[in-house]
C-alpha cells in the first residue's frame, strides 16, 4: 500500500508556498483531508467552524476535513503562507501504540484549538522543513517522494508536539454579540429552515442587518455558511454508515438532487463514493 502512495505522493500531499497581493476574497471551504496553515506575512483573521483566529506572523492554524474555514485579509498588506494538505489515510500508516501523528487533528472539538502559536526556535525550525520541502519540490530524482514524505513526517512530528504544548492558550476572538448567537443556533439546527426570514423573526433582527453584519465580520456570507456546515455535517453522517437519502435530509437538503450536485461540486465526489472511500477509515 506504501509503495501505492508514495508512486503518486504529490495527488496525496500538496503543498504550496504563496504570495498574493490584496484585495481578494477566500470563501469558506472543505478539503478531501487535513490542513497545516502557516502564516509568513499579512493580516489575517482565520475562521474555524465558529471560532475567529487573530494571527500573528509565524501561527500555525491545522484543520481536518469536517472543520470549514477561510482566512480573511483585514488590511491590504502583502500575503504570504505555506499550506500542506495531506491525506489522512497516509499518515494513519505510520501509527504505533505510542505514536498518532494523526491525534492534534481530530483529538479535539470541531471548530476549537485549531491555533498554534510557536516560540522562536519552534518556527524556525518549521520554517527549515518547509524550506527543505519547498526545495524537494524541484527534484525529480527517483527517491525524491520517499524523502518528501520523510520530511513531512518531520513536520507532523513538531506541529504534534507544539499542539499539546500551547493548545490552551488560544480559544479565538469573540464574535459581535448580535451574531454570535445566531452562528451558534446555525450549527445546532442545520436541518430545519434557515431562511433570512426566518432568522430575522427569531432573533428580532433586519435581514438585510444581519446580512451585512456576517458579511463585514466573517468575509462571507449566511447562505456559504450553512451550505458548507451541511455538507460537513453529510459528510460525518455518511462516515458513520448513513445512507445517502438519510445524510442528504439530515443534513438540511431538502432537495435530493441537490444534493448529490453540490456535494460532487464541493468535495470532489459523490456522496455514495466518499461513503465508501472513507466509512471507518483510519483517522476519521
Amino acid at each position: 500500500m506504501i509503495n501505492d502512495y508514495i508512486a503518486r505522493l504529490d495527488d496525496h500531499v500538496k503543498f504550496l508556498h504563496a504570495t498574493r497581493q490584496p484585495s481578494f476574497n477566500i470563501h469558506f471551504h472543505l478539503h478531501q483531508g487535513c490542513e497545516m496553515f502557516f502564516l509568513i506575512r499579512g493580516d489575517v483573521n482565520y475562521f474555524v467552524d465558529k471560532a475567529v483566529y487573530r494571527l500573528r506572523i509565524g501561527d500555525l492554524i491545522i484543520t481536518n476535513e469536517h472543520e470549514i474555514h477561510k482566512p480573511a485579509l483585514t488590511t491590504d498588506a502583502p500575503y504570504e503562507r505555506v499550506t500542506i494538505e495531506f491525506d489522512p489515510a497516509l499518515v494513519a500508516l505510520f501509527q504505533t501504540n505510542e505514536l498518532n501523528l494523526l491525534q492534534c487533528f481530530y483529538d479535539r472539538p470541531i471548530g476549537e484549538h485549531n491555533k498554534i502559536r510557536l516560540s522562536e526556535h519552534e518556527r524556525a525550525a518549521l520554517e527549515a522543513l518547509f524550506a527543505k520541502y519547498d526545495e524537494l519540490q524541484k527534484q525529480p530524482y527517483p527517491e525524491t517522494p520517499v524523502v518528501k514524505l520523510g520530511c513531512l513526517l518531520e513536520i507532523l512530528v513538531l506541529v504534534q508536539r507544539c499542539f499539546y504544548k500551547n493548545k490552551d492558550k488560544d480559544s479565538g476572538l469573540d464574535l459581535p454579540p448580535q451574531l454570535a448567537p445566531v452562528i451558534a443556533y446555525l450549527d445546532r439546527h442545520l436541518a430545519e429552515d434557515l431562511s433570512l426570514e426566518r432568522l430575522e423573526g427569531l432573533f428580532f433582527i433586519s435581514k438585510y442587518h444581519l446580512s451585512r453584519l456576517f458579511k463585514k465580520h466573517t468575509g462571507s456570507t449566511i447562505h456559504e455558511y450553512i451550505l458548507y456546515k451541511r455538507i460537513a455535517l453529510a459528510k460525518t453522517l455518511l462516515r458513520e454508515g448513513r445512507s445517502v437519502t438519510e445524510a442528504s435530509m439530515d443534513a438540511g437538503f431538502n432537495d435530493y438532487s441537490g444534493f448529490l450536485r453540490v456535494f460532487k461540486k464541493k468535495v470532489g465526489l459523490l456522496p455514495r463514493q466518499y461513503a465508501k472511500q472513507h466509512y471507518a477509515s483510519p483517522g476519521k
